[in-house]
């Protein structure tokens, strides 16, 4: 038992000697290490090169495959050949580097995502797009990746549509329940919360292309995606967002309407804060001003939609008001029923405040009886001495005394020879 474990420790030792070794200085790093489990890249291919902007090939020269860029010569070939697996291992080496050229760095870490997609591995693939975007914000290849970005966030985002699709058949009697969304151990989707992921994706592809083609999409489609799930104030931001930044997108006209209905449905009622729908009123009208083909074809939603608010407009002033006259305050109750019959004329609320009004203007002119507290005598009033009837009327004396006079030797002789002044002090 004891030789096993003396020649157990001999080989720890013999083990922790070579790794010391390799890894002292002036020895190869890690980067020059073989991948276990897999063989060394192939050499970087003859027509390695770049093409210019004026058509021409300039290939490229490349004295070192053990150089950062022909380890990335050779995983480019890995990656034409459709080695990804082996191929991805070497180009995330490559972009872990820090000490390598930015270039290597930023062309390893999106052939790392792309190698990653193609093997259908899409979380990790998004996170590394994300992450060249995090780090290279001016990267050559942020289109690309955010193009992919905004497929796989709408591929994870089948599940949803399904069930919509299933709610809306069970509204119409077809089906009894919607399937739920659990957990899946599809490698293409993510383990938990294939939802959240897809509206994070998409929220990034917005982030880093702010005016971009894709960026009215992806609002669009996140702020669907709350509006099913019943959140609108959410809902309403995304919808706003569209009609604020992006108000030439084809997908305005919807957003715009969608928005509406959100801003009125979060809310909660009349009891809550109203400058929601203050913001739906305005849009409605921006509605009718900047979007024909809405003013035509939903003229009658946007008139029933105004009506509503109005309503509900009513309703709030109409409580505030109630609230004032239920705290004995009737001038200002008098003063918010005014407001409610001349801000919504032809409303019940505007009838009904006119009755408070004659109500109120009716109990302020009646007589009160006289009660026990009147009879109680009051006291007298209380005057200053001076202010009294019997005071002296003539002007009382001064506090301060007079000026003091010196003797007739101690006065300082007038400048101009006569009688010396008096001297105050």
């Amino acid at each position: 038992m004891d030789d096993r474990r003396i020649q157990r420790d001999a080989w720890m030792a013999a083990l922790s000697c070579g790794l010391a070794a390799l890894l002292a200085p002036g020895c190869a790093t890690l980067d020059t290490l073989p991948i276990i489990g897999s063989h060394h890249g192939p050499p970087p291919p003859a027509e390695s090169g770049v093409l210019l902007p004026d058509g021409t090939f300039e290939p490229a020269v490349i004295t070192d495959p053990n150089s950062p860029e022909g380890r990335l010569a050779s995983g480019k070939e890995l990656f034409r050949q459709g080695n990804y697996a082996h191929a991805e291992r070497i180009f995330h080496r490559l972009g872990k580097n820090k000490k390598h050229p930015i270039p290597v760095l930023e062309e390893a870490r999106f052939l790392e995502a792309e190698c990653l997609r193609m093997q259908g591995h899409y979380p990790r693939a998004a996170d590394t797009y994300v992450d060249l975007l995090n780090k290279f914000d001016r990267t050559q290849y942020k289109e690309q990746a955010i193009q992919r970005m905004y497929d796989i966030a709408n591929y994870w985002l089948d599940d949803t549509r399904n069930q919509m699709r299933e709610d809306r058949e069970r509204k119409e009697g077809k089906r009894w329940f919607v399937s739920p969304i659990f957990m899946t151990f599809d490698k293409t989707k993510p383990f938990l919360d294939r939802e959240g992921r897809a509206i994070e994706k998409l929220e990034q592809v917005r982030y880093h292309d702010v005016a971009g083609p894709l960026a009215d999409k992806a609002l669009f489609m996140c702020g669907c995606v709350k509006f099913f799930r019943n959140d609108f104030s959410e809902a309403d931001y995304y919808f706003s967002q569209i009609h604020e930044r992006h108000p030439n997108s084809e997908l305005a006209p919807q957003a715009v309407e969608l928005a509406i209905i959100s801003k009125h449905l979060s809310t909660g009622g009349s009891d809550y804060d109203g400058r929601k729908v203050a913001e739906a009123r305005m849009l409605v009208h921006a509605a009718f001003n900047n979007y024909p083909e809405l003013a035509e074809n939903k003229k009658d939603f946007l008139s029933r939609q105004l009506v509503g608010i109005t309503l509900q407009q009513a309703e709030k002033d109409f409580k505030v008001a109630q609230f004032y006259e239920r705290t004995s305050h009737p001038g200002s109750a008098y003063f918010c029923y005014e407001i409610v019959r001349r801000r919504y004329p032809g409303t019940p609320y505007a009838e009904r405040a006119g009755e408070r009004m004659t109500d109120l203007r009716s109990r302020s002119e009646e007589v009160k009886p006289a009660s026990w507290w009147d009879s109680i005598p009051t006291l007298p009033e209380v005057k200053w001495p001076w202010q009294r009837k019997d005071a002296d009327p003539a002007p009382r004396p001064e506090l301060a005394p007079p000026p003091k006079q010196l003797p007739a030797g101690l006065l300082p002789p007038s400048p101009s020879g006569s009688a010396p002044g008096n001297y105050i002090p």
